[in-house]
């Protein structure tokens, strides 16, 4: 007889809604009370008070003892950091690349910053791979490539001017592609800056203490590409970036 998948096996019913109730303590971030927990999360607020005084016995939530405000307490602090040093991020980044490049038909880069700039530590290719000198270890520059510009925008100020004191950056920035624009778009696109014949999106990847981790970047040849920021690619691709950086611990209003 073959096993359930544990979408489909039997579990404790009582289980699973006491943690839907501490997941909107969680989600909420601001202590709440009683009554809107309860609305919430669609029981009654007599049961919600029960399922509360386990967890605050475990250390899971905590109860103002002024306001009667219910927020998360320290075991529940605890237990994310834990789960959050478990976490490696590329890993995570490599499996979005990999799903976006089946999805998209267009090649996939997961970057870091290195010890000289944006440098592809994952390379996802389609069926029809890209004839390019770009792979593993490469590094793109800051001010001339999507992804560069995505470091750019989104580094530290210190951590940008150890960089330039390094290696001075030529300062070319492609008309309409500014880093203020690429700040509030959240994308950055190139179109034949950095390697002639190709387009590029790349969108920021951000961990639970909204500091940009990586970079994810879809390219192919320019006849092949849809551009429009508004396209089925750049959505993709931006949709693909806001779930490793959820899987970080990231929350997107944090910005």
């Amino acid at each position: 007889m073959a096993a359930k998948s544990a979408g489909t096996q039997d579990g404790v019913r009582s289980v699973e809604n006491g943690l839907a109730l501490m997941r909107i303590v969680a989600h909420n971030r601001r202590p709440m009370k009683l009554t809107a927990l309860a609305e919430q999360a669609g029981i009654a607020p007599s049961k919600a008070h029960r399922y509360l005084v386990s967890f605050i016995r475990q250390g899971f939530v905590e109860q103002d003892p002024d306001t009667g405000l219910y927020g998360m307490g320290p075991a529940a602090l605890e237990f994310s950091v834990s789960c959050l040093a478990t976490i490696e991020p590329i890993a995570i980044a490599t499996r979005e690349a990999a799903l976006l490049c089946r999805c998209t038909g267009h090649t996939v880069g997961v970057t870091v910053w290195g010890s000289f700039g944006p440098t592809v530590v994952r390379w996802e290719q389609p069926a029809r791979p890209l004839m390019v000198n770009v792979g593993l270890g490469s590094v793109f520059p800051l001010r001339t490539s999507a992804t560069g510009r995505v470091f750019a925008a989104f580094l530290p100020e210190e951590t940008l001017r150890a960089r330039a004191e390094q290696a001075p950056d030529d300062g070319r920035t492609p008309a309409g592609e500014s880093i203020e624009a690429v700040r509030r778009r959240g994308l950055a696109r190139a179109s034949g800056d950095f390697m002639p014949g190709l387009s590029a999106f790349a969108a920021p990847v951000f961990d639970d203490r909204a500091r940009l981790a990586l970079a994810l970047t879809i390219l192919d040849y320019r006849g092949l590409f849809d551009h429009r920021w508004s396209g089925p690619t750049a959505l993709a691709l931006r949709e693909a970036a806001q779930r490793v950086s959820a899987a970080l611990g990231h929350r997107r209003h944090e910005r």
